[in-house]
């Protein structure tokens, strides 16, 4: 077994893929994407990395060492995880975080990942990937988690495009909005957009109290909203395209004030 290693490490969990009630060989493709987006056979190859899926639950280990993995990329992997989940009706939460790993075949220890298993299943809360702070620290000062063309500056750029200040203050991947640029034609953002709606109203309708459950619908109703204030200054959007795209405040667990209501 390798000695332990500075490591970037992501402790998912698939929320919805054991669903009963999920269409056959639905959960099957879900797997099936995961793998694709974080254990391809070529990532092994290029960054020395590590994926163990025992579903619901990922975990994901890349070395940190020149010529190895980003941070950026793997925030970058999350985006199109979660979109392409998103219309099979799984959502993601999980944390991104730095710490010391080792992986060999099956096994894997280290701090880090009892670290990154203690964000995701004692911080996170909600559908939502967070990110350790330590790591975001640890990008600007080390070079070996930077492009070499990028100085400190144009990587925390690049890589705040991909990320979103909760009201809580932590930062998670922000695959609602991040997804737009990387989409080749607006129409596929917006039926993507469609899909998250129509998740999100599910939920909702299915939730009858307010419980720890509920609460992560809820939190996933109020961010599709803030995405939707966004997309609706930047883009040109008729009426028709406001009702399917915007969720209404019409479940008895959420509420909105009316827009004439003056705060104090």
């Amino acid at each position: 077994m390798p000695r332990p290693r500075p490591c970037i490490v992501t402790a998912l969990e698939l929320l919805g893929v054991d669903d009963p009630e999920m269409p056959e060989g639905r959960a099957r493709q879900a797997l099936s994407i995961v793998q694709r987006h974080l254990g391809d056979s070529e990532l092994p190859k290029l960054w020395g990395s590590h994926m163990f899926l025992a579903a619901p639950r990922v975990l994901h280990v890349a070395p940190v060492r020149p010529a190895g993995m980003l941070f950026f990329w793997q925030a970058l992997n999350i985006v199109h995880l979660q979109a392409a989940l998103v219309p099979l009706g799984v959502l993601v939460r999980g944390a991104i975080a730095l710490g010391e790993a080792a992986a060999n075949g099956d096994l894997v220890i280290g701090r880090g990942i009892v670290e990154a298993e203690r964000l995701r299943d004692e911080v996170a809360h909600v559908p939502r990937v967070i990110v350790d702070p330590r790591l975001l620290r640890e990008v600007e000062q080390n070079a070996v988690l930077r492009a070499p063309q990028h100085s400190v500056m144009e990587e925390l750029d690049y890589i705040r495009k991909l990320l979103r200040q909760d009201r809580d203050g932590l930062w998670f991947v922000d695959y609602l909005w991040a997804i737009s640029s990387e989409v080749d034609e607006p129409p596929e953002y917006l039926d993507f957009f469609k899909d998250h709606r129509r998740l999100v109203t599910r939920k909702l309708e299915a939730a009858t109290v307010l419980d720890r459950s509920s609460h992560a619908w809820i939190w996933l109703w109020s961010y599709h909203g803030r995405i939707f204030e966004l997309l609706e200054s930047k883009w040109p959007l008729d009426d028709q395209e406001r009702s399917e795209l915007r969720i209404p405040a019409t479940s008895p667990l959420v509420y909105s004030f009316p827009p004439s209501t003056k705060a104090p």
